[in-house]
């Protein structure tokens, strides 16, 4: 492959590595040793360079990605040419960076984090991609549901208490009397144990260390001469000569102590041999289970169609900050394969609170739930930090999260609970741990930590267990597979930290079972077929308006005053300034139909049992995943599938359907996901972008109740420029819009992002002199338009609408902008009368625990004193300036603005409190 590397000079040393074993495996790479100052010879040949690759490799530091680093223009070169960087760009980790400061647009592939030598897995990826496209388009093998072969025998060893010290040791039948002292043994592992040097996942301070690698071996040695030393050697050792990995007969052992918790407290993981110098439990073939006797039947666990996994994380303030991005970089690269061929369906749910866990359980019927953060054990009972609705620890109880588990068993399979001590047992209480208790409620098995653990650890346990899951192994092989990868990857003591309750007696949750075929798609009508069908009207009328390639070289940026006139009129066009007249036609005096197709001459929509009414069903169903696959395998076959006249009347509703699935998965924290959304209905509009394009609409309070997602993408593309300080990519953007001549229509509901976009480059014209006059010209269409419409909404007498945030609701909007959340009744009411009253295009609101993110409520607002209308907030718990402007406008950098507006009340701008009545103006005053 043609490989362009990119890196930060900071970065050199690793990159002359990655370079050589890339060129000793036979790759060809542009490796520039060069710090040559960017130029135009320079510009032109790394331009040449990534147009001419097949793979560009970006490897990441804190250089690398900040602002006016040359390898951001790389990047952006590389954007240029790729808009989806999916099997084009591998992101490379080669020094800790936090993943918020990431390129957005790496946000939509996996990055790679090398955990051993780095250019050993840069060479063994690229060589997956090379592999991956020499596949072609043939369809992926599914793995087998399980190794060939495999077979496990149970042994279960029940303990029974005795005299002090003593315990009567079953094993199917026969008995015999062991001895262990549990709390020496206990205090043997923690002796000379040393501090952690990495963030534990623990909730309260106080001691953060490690067993040591030697009392975790001698530990083990003690628990295996209790029991091969007892009566029962002799049977032990016959049932471990049966177990034959060439034959794949396993052997688990399944531990059961309900009746002795003080021996649940133990690390039987650590089970040492030194005849073999051997842990016993760090081979596949010898996995470890912990039981539990609950008295209750075994669950069924047969599952239909794709495992459903649940990936919940809270990061509550106040405690150690958590590599979430990693780990969750991690399990995408362990289940990504799987989810591609429709196997396994990912949901996230960030910042999980209570009820936002136990919804996302409802909603997506999950069998594996996947919990990331901090917890504890706190006097005879483990507890997991969520967040609260301030973003503060919200404790919760093994007992309490095992109530609310019961009501999800009809799916739920297995929790894995990757934070501290969820495994540890209370020496009186066998049931007072969180996995002990979460069994006792029914849940089928349990993956927890039975003493705290290093971040780095968990993650790397994380991605190793689902990688092995998705192999084929059954939960306690692939658990086991993982441990030995850690101890193998250099985590000495780590890998014994986690600890598996089941009550599956076969150690088999469920099979990740095969994608159900589907009928092949009916092919799409014939070019020929579809132009014969087109009407006179519509062959004249102008082609619709093309997405620019984006590699054009941005211009000297000379801009006259012909240029400047040019572009105020096309971004005022672009703004909607010009408005409906009466008559139904434009300011132009173009009736807003001439350029639709002819009456009666639309194209023909998709038949039946197409794969548009399959997106359709699964969008419906929020099977948001499988509806974008299904729309994007069909636009590769049909690159116009999605021209609306084709369509015809299931055009809005497939476009509100992505909008809504995009909505949904951006609050789920699936941003990759809602970017494909968001692509796709963006292009039912281009393609009737000139046949059935709708006349601009002004800026007024009525305007259509979501943002036009054209002008969301402009000014999204725009604004993520600015805010990486890269002018010149802003620029060209701009620069391309107005010579392209077309502009989609603005709206009001865009006007948070105006907001924004008017802030940014303003900032940008002040430090980017060249682009100043560009710049300026934006921003001052952005105000004129942004007046016509106040001036519209002071005409008209209508009330202004707010904008509804991500995680809103019509009890907290009213707690904010009325006062009491008990009046959200209130909005519901103003809902219906402004649509009546107005014919507004606005969303009535029919179900009350439903709102949509960039939609617009009729929110009754106050009256200044000089007739203007204005919103009273009113201030909650964990509210800052900054979060009520985000809120407000979009925009947390536009605090000073309410800040100014209420200067007899606020006079230190860090201090506002809760209960206090802010002054907010719906459109802020300049």
């Amino acid at each position: 492959m043609k490989i362009f590397l990119s890196y930060a000079s900071e970065a050199r040393d690793r990159a002359e590595g990655v370079n050589a074993a890339l060129c000793a495996s036979g790759h060809s790479v542009f490796f520039d040793r060069d710090d040559l100052p960017p130029g135009l010879d320079y510009d032109a040949r790394i331009r040449a360079a990534i147009d001419d690759c097949d793979l560009f490799v970006f490897l990441i530091s804190p250089a690398a990605v900040a602002g006016g680093h040359y390898t951001r223009t790389e990047l952006k070169i590389a954007r240029r040419r790729w808009d989806d960087p999916a099997g084009h760009v591998l992101p490379v980790m080669v020094e800790p960076t936090p993943f918020s400061e990431l390129p957005a647009y790496l946000g939509s592939v996996t990055v790679l984090v090398p955990e051993g030598n780095l250019a050993a897995e840069v060479v063994l990826a690229v060589s997956d991609l090379a592999g991956s496209r020499a596949g072609g388009s043939e369809a992926p093998q599914p793995a087998t549901a399980s190794e060939p072969g495999a077979r496990y025998t149970s042994l279960m060893l029940s303990f029974e208490p005795g005299d002090a010290g003593r315990y009567t040791l079953s094993l199917q039948g026969a008995r015999a009397t062991c001895v262990l002292d549990a709390p020496a043994i206990e205090r043997a592992l923690w002796q000379d144990a040393s501090a952690s040097t990495d963030t534990l996942r623990r909730a309260t301070p106080g001691f953060t260390g490690l067993p040591g690698a030697r009392q975790a071996r001698e530990v083990g040695r003690q628990l295996h001469e209790a029991l091969f030393g007892a009566d029962l050697r002799a049977p032990l050792l016959a049932h471990l000569r049966t177990m034959d990995a060439q034959s794949g007969n396993g052997l688990r052992f399944v531990i059961d102590t309900t009746h002795t918790p003080e021996l649940a407290r133990l690390p039987w993981e650590f089970l040492y041999s030194p005849d073999k110098d051997d842990f016993l439990f760090s081979d596949r073939m010898k996995p470890v289970v912990r039981w539990l006797d609950t008295g209750e039947p075994v669950p069924t666990l047969h599952i239909d169609g794709p495992l459903k996994v649940l990936i919940a994380f809270a990061a509550p303030g106040r405690l150690a900050h958590l590599r979430i991005g990693e780990e969750i970089s991690r399990l995408d690269e362990a289940l990504g394969e799987l989810a591609a061929q429709g196997r396994v369906q990912v949901t996230r749910l960030a910042h999980a609170t209570l009820e936002s866990l136990d919804d996302a359980l409802l909603r997506q019927g999950a069998h594996v739930l996947h919990f990331i953060g901090h917890g504890d054990f706190d006097g005879d009972e483990g507890v997991l930090l969520l967040e609260g609705e301030d973003g503060a620890p919200d404790p919760l109880t093994g007992r309490r999260l095992g109530v609310l588990l019961r009501n999800h068993l009809g799916s739920l399979r297995l929790v894995f609970l990757n934070n501290c001590m969820g495994a540890t047992v209370s020496p009186a209480d066998p049931f007072g741990g969180i996995a002990q208790t979460l069994i006792r409620r029914g849940v089928p098995a349990v993956i927890a930590m039975q003493f705290a653990v290093p971040d780095k650890a968990a993650i790397a346990l994380a991605r190793h267990f689902y990688r092995y899951l998705a192999a084929g192994q059954p939960v306690d092989a692939a658990l086991t597979s993982a441990r030995a990868f850690l101890y193998a990857r250099g985590f000495e003591v780590e890998w014994g930290a986690p600890a598996l309750h089941m009550r599956a007696p076969d150690g088999r949750l469920f099979d990740i079972a095969a994608a159900p075929e589907q009928a092949p798609a009916r092919m799409p009508t014939p070019a020929a077929e579809i132009d014969s069908r087109v009407s006179a009207d519509d062959a004249a009328s102008p082609a619709p308006a093309t997405a620019s390639n984006g590699r054009r070289r941005v211009g000297a940026f000379a801009i006259g005053a012909v240029v400047l006139l040019a572009a105020t009129a096309a971004l005022v066009a672009f703004l909607g300034g010009g408005g409906r007249d009466d008559a139904g036609e434009t300011a132009s005096g173009v009736s807003g139909g001439a350029s639709g197709p002819a009456a009666g001459a639309p194209l023909p929509r998709p038949s039946s049992r197409t794969p548009i009414d399959r997106a359709l069903a699964q969008l419906a169903a929020a099977d948001d995943a499988a509806a974008a696959a299904t729309l994007e395998n069909l636009l590769r076959a049909d690159p116009q599938a999605l021209d609306a006249r084709r369509l015809g009347e299931l055009a809005p509703k497939l476009d509100e359907l992505l909008w809504q699935a995009a909505t949904r998965t951006a609050a789920q924290q699936r941003p990759e996901l809602a970017a494909r959304l968001e692509r796709i209905g963006t292009l039912i509009h281009h393609n009737d972008s000139a046949a059935i394009e709708p006349a601009p609409v002004a800026v007024a309070p009525d305007a259509p109740a979501r943002v036009d997602l054209r002008f969301s993408e402009f000014a999204g593309d725009v604004n993520a420029a600015l805010e990486r300080g890269d002018d010149e990519g802003a620029a060209a953007l701009i620069e391309e819009a107005v010579a392209r001549g077309f502009v989609p229509p603005h709206t009001a509901a865009a006007g948070d992002l105006a907001l924004k976009l008017s802030a940014g480059l303003n900032l940008a014209a002040q430090r980017s002199p060249r682009f100043a006059p560009l710049f300026d010209t934006l921003r001052r269409a952005l105000i004129d338009a942004e007046t016509a419409g106040e001036a519209a909404a002071a005409a008209s007498g209508q009330e202004p609408l707010y904008v509804v945030r991500r995680g809103d609701t019509l009890s907290g909007i009213a707690a904010r902008l009325l006062g009491d959340t008990q009046r959200w009744p209130e909005l519901v009411t103003a809902q219906r009368t402004r649509i009546e009253l107005s014919g507004a295009r606005l969303r009535a609101i029919t179900d009350p625990d439903r709102l949509y993110a960039g939609e617009q409520l009729a929110v009754p607002p106050a009256i200044d004193e000089l007739g203007r209308a204005t919103w009273h907030y009113h201030v909650q718990r964990g509210d800052t300036l900054w979060s009520i402007a985000a809120r407000m406008y979009g925009d947390g950098r536009l605090w000073r603005r309410i800040a100014d507006g209420n200067e007899s009340s606020v006079t230190n701008a860090d201090r506002i409190r809760p209960g206090q009545v802010l002054v907010v103006p719906p459109w802020a005053p300049r």
